[in-house]
């Protein structure tokens, strides 16, 4: 019976399979994807999808389980530098994409800003609703809770990744994944300041981001 894929696995087989074969080979390569695969597979049915599509933060869990599977199959031999270059990868034909974004222009645009901002309100409306239940240990927040006037901000309180990383012995990968919020954000121009952050042993995620031609932004340092 053909295994099912997770798209977001899926979408990260070639390059897996590329550092695979260059390290063991063709033959132990498939083996170690197929392993991958049924790890995946096993961690999603242990713990659930924080309600799959419905949930649109989701699929960021489905990716640390990919990750932490692909982690596993390298034989927990993944430095910081070799896995940024994966994602980047991964990445190449979103960032090129997302580079057609200027942060910088949009923050100039306050209905804009004002929408952004009634978007994630709606969210935390629904994580309050359903967190617990059909959405599990999904992520707790706070919007703009110190009256940002400039930028979008908002704080996570908890983080499903962080819950995993911890209870599975991941700590030291997530922050890897921590690290690609940065790359994100220098993809639409804007610059992510975040001094506190769960993985690195903070109460919380804050986040705000500006554009990264701004005071702020330009300003910044020590952002995590």
């Amino acid at each position: 019976m053909k295994q099912k894929i997770e798209p977001n696995l899926k979408r990260m087989k070639k390059a897996m399979m590329k550092m695979l074969t260059a390290r063991y080979g063709l033959a132990e390569a498939n083996l170690r994807w197929e392993q991958i695969v049924r790890q995946d597979q096993a961690w999603i049915q242990e713990n659930g999808d924080l309600g799959g599509s419905k949930n649109m933060m989701a699929s960021n869990l489905m990716l640390f389980y990919a990750v932490c599977a692909f982690y596993e199959a390298l034989d927990k031999n993944l430095t910081a530098e070799q896995f940024k270059a994966f994602a980047n990868e991964v990445m190449a034909p979103t960032f090129k994409l997302m580079n057609l974004f200027d942060m910088n222009r949009f923050l100039k645009h306050k209905h804009l800003v004002k929408l952004v901002y009634r978007m994630i309100d709606s969210y935390k409306k629904q994580v309050d609703k359903k967190r617990g239940k059909e959405w599990g240990n999904t992520w707790l927040l706070t919007v703009n809770p110190k009256e940002r006037t400039y930028g979008i901000a908002y704080t996570l309180h908890t983080c499903p990744l962080y819950d995993f990383a911890r209870d599975y012995g991941y700590t030291e990968v997530l922050p890897y994944l921590c690290a690609m919020d940065h790359e994100v954000a220098d993809a639409v121009h804007a610059k992510l300041i975040r001094h506190q952050v769960l993985s690195a042993g903070d109460p919380e995620c804050q986040y705000w981001y500006v554009g990264d031609k701004s005071p702020e932004g330009l300003a910044d340092t020590g952002s995590k």
